[in-house]
């Protein structure tokens, strides 16, 4: 399926208005939890042979990383999710304001090689916590963890709202053309002007590290 395709799907899905729904967006959250807590091993093994990272290292800022993000965000999801009460100039009173939390559509996350299983599942996170779709583009570098992500998420997420493509740069440039509601990357300067540059051609808003 060409990658204009998937993105489609996905705002077509978030059009439904399905990814608004709190009880959703906990339930997707909570299977994050569930991926990195049933496949502990094979996640542990997985970045052992990309990155021949220890163990005890691994599950710090890795496994319980995430899972600590989870519960954090459920946690403040609902008053995060209110809308918030704001004054209101003299000009337009007797009106009342609010700010209204609101999700985007679907994001882009590209993933970092360094921590190849953190720097995608708590994106992740933020990108369902506030009811959007997304589709992970995980590090090449590091290939194991790759696989494994693009095996997992569909067992675990709601795949009507969440895809995994991977890849390199010839994928990452495709992807990079097409018209996201938000772009999530962590990594070098050098790539962040490149994504940078082909965000503005579609306005796209970003977050970069």
């Amino acid at each position: 399926m060409a990658y204009n395709a998937i993105l489609l799907e996905h705002n077509q899905y978030f059009d439904t208005n399905i990814t608004r729904d709190l009880s959703w967006r906990k339930q997707q959250l909570q299977a994050i939890k569930s991926l990195v807590i049933e496949n502990e091993k094979e996640l542990l093994a997985a970045l052992q042979k990309d990155l021949a990272k220890p163990t005890q290292e691994a599950w710090i800022t890795e496994i319980s990383y995430v899972t600590s993000d989870v519960d954090h965000v459920c946690k403040h999801l609902n008053k995060w999710a209110k809308p918030k009460r704001v004054p209101t100039p003299i000009v337009v009173q007797p009106g009342k304001s609010f700010i209204k939390p609101e999700p985007q559509g679907t994001v882009l996350i590209i993933g970092a090689w360094n921590y190849p299983l953190q720097l995608v599942l708590a994106p992740l996170i933020a990108v369902i916590a506030a009811g959007n779709c997304a589709i992970i583009k995980p590090s090449e570098l590091a290939p194991a963890i790759s696989s494994l992500i693009a095996k997992l998420v569909p067992l675990y997420l709601d795949n009507k709202a969440v895809s995994v493509i991977e890849g390199g740069v010839t994928e990452t440039t495709d992807l990079l053309s097409l018209p996201f509601n938000h772009i999530m990357y962590t990594g070098n300067g050098q790539v962040a002007r490149i994504v940078m540059t082909a965000a503005a051609k579609n306005l796209t808003p970003i977050t970069l590290e």
